[in-house]
């Protein structure tokens, strides 16, 4: 019995070497990365140690990206990554699960300077300011979210305010999935009762919608929002932004 485990040890080692050699290109090439929107220029080492450079989501630049595995987690013949990058604006970590044709992260933690977002609009990017994601957690399965958990916040609503002499709370709320997309839902507020409110639906493929509703009564804060594009119905200003797949924005 004793020889059967070190025999059945030493198969569980020399497995773990030899799948833990697997140049990082290789595995890439294998997950469906391409459909949901990702893009790098080049990829080095291995996927115990290796780096992906010039990564894009959707035409947004992300930075580069380390990887190192878990190699206990090849008994189980689902690798997890250490995941951590950092560049364009933006740095995160988190861990990763392969899981057939479905990717799993968790503890995943974002800071992302909006000013560096190619999405936004210019405007809102010259307010800057910091977006960020706190106690992630997400499950992907052929391009198509199935869950995600997480809390996010940004301070843009509040830098925003400064430049006119107003007070308002950071944007706060959380992500989840909605339809196979990913939904984010923030709020803030202001010591004289007015109130934002943000509802975002986006897809790995780059189709978005966003939805703003503004509650105020400052006649000064209605002129910005009609100057930004701002809709008045039924007593609050609404916005709308859509974009279509690959995250062109929809005419």
């Amino acid at each position: 019995m004793i020889r059967f485990l070190l025999l059945l040890t030493a198969i569980v080692a020399i497995g773990i070497a030899a799948v833990s050699q697997v140049p990082t290109g290789f595995v890439l090439r294998k997950l469906p990365l391409n459909a949901m929107g990702v893009q790098w220029t080049q990829s080095e080492g291995t996927i115990w140690d290796g780096r992906i450079m010039g990564v894009y989501l959707n035409g947004q630049p992300v930075g580069d990206i380390d990887i190192a595995l878990q190699p206990l987690s090849l008994v189980s013949m689902r690798p997890v990554l250490n995941v951590q990058w950092g560049g364009a604006g933006g740095r995160g970590a988190g861990q990763v699960m392969l899981d057939g044709d479905a990717i799993s992260a968790t503890d995943l933690r974002l800071e992302q300077q909006v000013s560096a977002l190619e999405s936004l609009t210019n405007e809102l990017r010259a307010i800057g300011g910091v977006f960020r994601l706190n106690h992630g957690a997400v499950r992907i399965e052929n391009g198509v979210c199935l869950s995600a958990v997480g809390d996010v916040q940004t301070d843009t609503l509040a830098r925003a305010a400064q430049q006119f002499g107003r007070t308002f709370t950071d944007l706060t709320g959380s992500i989840s999935c909605t339809d196979g997309a990913f939904n984010i839902v923030m709020d803030g507020n202001s010591p004289d009762g007015d109130t934002i409110a943000i509802d975002a639906n986006a897809t790995l493929t780059g189709r978005s919608n966003i939805d703003v509703v503004v509650s105020t009564a400052d006649r000064d804060i209605e002129t910005l929002l009609a100057n930004a594009g701002f809709s008045r119905n039924d007593g609050v200003w609404t916005y709308q932004r859509v974009t279509e797949t690959g995250g062109r924005l929809q005419p």
